[in-house]
Protein backbone atom coordinates (compact mmCIF):
# COMPACT_ATOMS: atom_id res chain seq x y z
CA UNK A 1 0.00 0.00 0.00
CA UNK A 2 2.64 2.09 0.63
CA UNK A 3 4.33 1.59 -2.79
CA UNK A 4 1.11 2.59 -4.51
CA UNK A 5 1.45 5.94 -2.53
CA UNK A 6 4.23 6.97 -3.84
CA UNK A 7 3.65 6.03 -6.88
CA UNK A 8 0.20 8.11 -6.86
CA UNK A 9 2.27 10.83 -5.72
CA UNK A 10 5.28 10.41 -8.90
CA UNK A 11 2.35 10.28 -11.46
CA UNK A 12 0.76 13.35 -9.53
CA UNK A 13 4.18 15.17 -9.62
CA UNK A 14 5.16 14.75 -13.35
CA UNK A 15 1.16 14.78 -14.27
CA UNK A 16 1.75 18.75 -12.79
CA UNK A 17 4.96 19.36 -14.64
CA UNK A 18 3.77 18.56 -17.53
CA UNK A 19 0.78 21.07 -17.05
CA UNK A 20 2.84 23.56 -15.97
CA UNK A 21 5.22 23.47 -19.23
CA UNK A 22 2.62 22.56 -21.52
CA UNK A 23 0.79 26.25 -20.19
CA UNK A 24 4.63 27.87 -20.78
CA UNK A 25 4.75 26.56 -24.27
CA UNK A 26 1.02 27.21 -24.94
CA UNK A 27 1.71 31.17 -23.48
CA UNK A 28 5.29 31.88 -25.51
CA UNK A 29 3.04 30.26 -28.56
CA UNK A 30 0.36 33.17 -28.15
CA UNK A 31 0.95 35.96 -30.91
CA UNK A 32 1.59 39.16 -29.24
CA UNK A 33 -1.01 41.79 -29.13
CA UNK A 34 -1.35 44.23 -31.73
CA UNK A 35 0.69 47.53 -31.21
CA UNK A 36 -0.12 50.15 -33.71
CA UNK A 37 3.23 52.19 -34.54
CA UNK A 38 3.69 55.02 -33.54
CA UNK A 39 4.31 57.36 -37.02
CA UNK A 40 8.36 58.85 -35.72
CA UNK A 41 8.80 62.55 -37.04
CA UNK A 42 12.08 62.88 -39.47
CA UNK A 43 13.80 65.48 -39.56
CA UNK A 44 15.72 66.59 -42.11
CA UNK A 45 19.10 68.47 -41.70
CA UNK A 46 22.28 65.76 -42.82
CA UNK A 47 23.55 66.80 -46.48
CA UNK A 48 23.93 64.34 -49.18
CA UNK A 49 26.04 61.24 -48.46
CA UNK A 50 28.75 63.10 -51.43
CA UNK A 51 28.94 66.28 -49.01
CA UNK A 52 29.05 64.23 -45.88
CA UNK A 53 32.45 63.60 -44.63
CA UNK A 54 35.77 65.33 -42.94
CA UNK A 55 36.23 68.85 -44.55
CA UNK A 56 40.62 69.22 -45.49
CA UNK A 57 40.32 72.78 -45.61
CA UNK A 58 40.92 75.36 -42.98
CA UNK A 59 38.09 75.39 -40.40
CA UNK A 60 37.37 77.55 -37.57
CA UNK A 61 34.63 77.16 -35.44
CA UNK A 62 32.99 80.07 -33.63
CA UNK A 63 30.82 79.56 -30.75
CA UNK A 64 28.56 82.89 -29.81
CA UNK A 65 26.00 82.16 -26.26
CA UNK A 66 22.57 83.46 -28.20
CA UNK A 67 20.69 84.03 -31.02
CA UNK A 68 20.80 87.58 -31.35
CA UNK A 69 24.30 87.43 -31.40
CA UNK A 70 24.64 84.64 -34.50
CA UNK A 71 21.57 86.14 -36.13
CA UNK A 72 23.52 89.72 -35.85
CA UNK A 73 27.07 87.30 -37.64
CA UNK A 74 25.46 85.15 -40.39
CA UNK A 75 23.31 88.06 -41.03
CA UNK A 76 20.54 85.84 -41.12
CA UNK A 77 16.67 86.32 -40.12
CA UNK A 78 15.43 83.08 -39.52
CA UNK A 79 13.55 81.83 -36.50
CA UNK A 80 15.17 78.44 -37.12
CA UNK A 81 18.99 79.56 -36.74
CA UNK A 82 21.25 77.71 -34.79
CA UNK A 83 24.11 77.73 -37.42
CA UNK A 84 25.67 79.63 -40.14
CA UNK A 85 28.41 78.90 -42.60
CA UNK A 86 30.52 80.75 -45.25
CA UNK A 87 33.54 79.32 -47.15
CA UNK A 88 36.02 80.05 -49.98
CA UNK A 89 37.90 77.52 -51.72
CA UNK A 90 40.44 76.81 -48.83
CA UNK A 91 38.77 77.89 -45.83
CA UNK A 92 35.28 77.59 -43.96
CA UNK A 93 34.26 79.66 -40.81
CA UNK A 94 30.95 77.81 -38.49
CA UNK A 95 29.11 79.70 -36.40
CA UNK A 96 27.26 77.80 -33.71
CA UNK A 97 25.09 79.08 -30.65
CA UNK A 98 25.87 77.33 -27.71
CA UNK A 99 24.87 73.93 -27.09
CA UNK A 100 22.66 74.55 -24.14
CA UNK A 101 20.83 76.65 -26.64
CA UNK A 102 20.52 73.93 -29.13
CA UNK A 103 19.89 71.38 -26.81
CA UNK A 104 16.39 73.43 -25.93
CA UNK A 105 15.61 72.48 -29.31
CA UNK A 106 16.68 68.86 -29.12
CA UNK A 107 19.94 69.51 -31.73
CA UNK A 108 23.16 69.17 -30.40
CA UNK A 109 26.53 70.34 -31.67
CA UNK A 110 27.50 67.69 -33.47
CA UNK A 111 24.33 67.23 -35.14
CA UNK A 112 24.52 70.99 -35.92
CA UNK A 113 28.00 70.64 -36.78
CA UNK A 114 27.45 67.84 -39.35
CA UNK A 115 25.44 70.21 -41.31
CA UNK A 116 27.70 72.58 -41.39
CA UNK A 117 30.41 70.94 -42.57
CA UNK A 118 28.43 69.78 -45.21
CA UNK A 119 28.08 73.46 -46.67
CA UNK A 120 32.28 73.67 -45.97
CA UNK A 121 32.07 70.80 -48.79
CA UNK A 122 30.01 72.19 -51.40
CA UNK A 123 26.36 71.35 -50.29
CA UNK A 124 24.63 74.76 -51.46
CA UNK A 125 21.81 76.82 -49.67
CA UNK A 126 19.09 75.30 -51.13
CA UNK A 127 19.57 72.46 -49.01
CA UNK A 128 18.99 70.05 -52.41
CA UNK A 129 19.40 66.18 -50.93
CA UNK A 130 19.12 67.12 -47.46
CA UNK A 131 18.43 63.73 -45.73
CA UNK A 132 16.40 62.93 -43.03
CA UNK A 133 16.64 61.48 -39.22
CA UNK A 134 14.31 59.78 -37.06
CA UNK A 135 13.65 60.95 -33.42
CA UNK A 136 13.91 59.31 -31.28
CA UNK A 137 17.75 59.28 -32.47
CA UNK A 138 21.29 58.18 -30.64
CA UNK A 139 22.63 61.72 -32.00
CA UNK A 140 20.55 63.28 -28.94
CA UNK A 141 20.88 61.88 -25.01
CA UNK A 142 19.04 62.59 -22.23
CA UNK A 143 21.36 65.17 -19.97
CA UNK A 144 21.40 62.39 -17.14
CA UNK A 145 22.80 59.82 -19.68
CA UNK A 146 25.84 62.50 -20.93
CA UNK A 147 29.47 62.06 -20.36
CA UNK A 148 30.36 64.76 -17.96
CA UNK A 149 33.81 66.15 -17.43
Amino acid sequence: MKTSYVHALIVLALAIAIIFIVGILFARAQPAPFVKPVPTPTYKIFPPAQYDHFYEGDLTIKMVDTLEELHRICQIDNPKLLACSKRNNSSCIIVMVKDEVMRERQWTTGMLLRHEIGHCNGWGEDHAGERGISFPTSHWVHQNARVRM
